[in-house]
């Protein structure tokens, strides 16, 4: 029994271990100046759910561990105080967690952010001690003169994965070129990946010189570029709080002659979103109506939505029997009990109260035996009912 135990306890209970983080930042500058190694910073916030992730997992991963005490001097800071709020400032650093390595200059050699494994960490790490691969490295060569298209995307998804503004750079970028040359490859493969901004100088030339930029790209490379790029600028717009109406109307009609693969389908997106914005549910049925038709769109869930609002906000009959075929094509694909009260609900406003009764029933009758809350079932079947 004591040979065992004996081997019991010769044996590593789990391989895990732990980044040895030292507390001072002016003692990691130090003994970065004094040793050559590069300081790896932890920059968290307390509410940071990835960032207690990392602790918990990443950093306590052996290999990780054995790696990071090797070869930097690491500290981590919360950069919501002092002193990490003054370095996030002069770090520009807005995202948690915020990995940066840095030197005893106090220069930012390399970073990255947000939630990582093991293995991707680490091979930020090697990224970090390998001269030709770090960001500081890549801003040297831009500054030195580089725009090779390889090494132009490679800096703006460096940048990206630093979570620094790639979108900003490449616009700082694109203003240096002149617009007679933005065919050429490495100002057009930067405008096609990251210039989303339908008002600025390049996308309107692009929009009045279309068919120089198809001779010289292809049709169907450019007819994706527009499609895009009026597509990012929608969503961006869908998602603002602030100046929605405006965004949408300034959208509308800047989008108003353009034309393209695509063009009607997204213009009546827009439309759609818009009515339903403004709540001109008449406007709101017409749009939908054609864009069905027009997408033969076959999505249930979707299918689904469209037909409820319809049961909500419209009451042109046409247009009720047109949403309620998009309900009852939901229920075929996905008999679920929402999809049911759907087209039970519909059945109802166009006077079908015998219909409506019975898939509500049924609608009902499946939401207990899934365990669903049916308060709304019941409601919707006590009024079809008359009760």
């Amino acid at each position: 029994m004591k040979k065992l135990i004996v081997i019991f306890l010769l044996i590593p209970f789990g391989l895990s271990a732990q980044i040895k983080f030292i507390k001072s930042w002016n003692d990691a500058i130090d003994q970065s100046r004094m040793t050559g190694k590069l300081i790896f910073l932890n920059g968290y916030a307390e509410w940071c759910e990835p960032c207690k992730e990392m602790e918990e997992y990443t950093f306590t991963d052996l290999e990780v561990a054995n790696f990071f005490n090797k070869n930097f001097i690491n500290v981590q800071l919360d950069m919501e105080d002092y002193p990490g709020v003054e370095l996030a400032e002069d770090y520009t650093v807005g995202v948690f967690p915020s990995f940066l390595f840095i030197n005893g200059n106090s220069e930012v050699v390399h970073r990255g952010c947000g939630g990582m494994d093991a293995n991707q960490f680490l091979a930020l790490a090697e990224e970090a001690l390998t001269d030709s691969l770090t960001l500081m490295s890549m801003e040297k060569r831009y500054d030195d003169g580089d725009r090779s298209t390889d090494f132009m995307l490679d800096y703006l998804e460096l940048l990206e994965d630093a979570c620094l503004d790639a979108e900003r750079f490449a616009a700082g970028y694109l203003k240096t070129v002149e617009l007679k040359d933005m065919t050429l490859d490495t100002p057009w493969e930067v405008l096609a990946a990251y210039q989303w901004d339908i008002y600025s100088r390049e996308f309107q030339y692009l929009l009045k010189n279309r068919k120089r930029f198809e001779d010289s790209l292809g049709q169907r490379v450019v007819n994706a570029k527009l499609y895009d790029t009026y597509l990012s600028q929608y969503q961006e717009i869908f998602e603002a709080e602030e100046l929605h109406d405006f965004g949408m109307r300034a959208l509308l009609h800047s989008f108003k002659d353009v034309t393209f693969t695509g063009s009607d389908t997204l213009r009546l997106m827009m439309n759609l979103h818009y009515a339903e914005f403004k709540e001109n549910w008449s406007d709101y049925a017409d749009y939908a109506v054609e864009l069905v038709g027009m997408t033969e769109l076959q999505d249930p869930e979707e299918l689904n939505e469209l037909a409820w609002k319809f049961y909500l906000f419209v009451n042109n009959k046409n247009q009720l029997e047109i949403a309620s075929t998009w309900a009852q094509q939901a229920v075929d694909q996905q008999p679920e009990p929402s999809m049911i009260d759907t087209y039970a609900s519909l059945q109802f406003k166009l006077g079908n109260t015998k219909k409506a009764v019975e898939l509500e029933k049924r609608a009902l009758e499946l939401a207990q035996e899934l365990y669903e809350d049916t308060t709304h079932y019941e409601h919707q079947l006590k009024k079809f009912e008359g009760k």
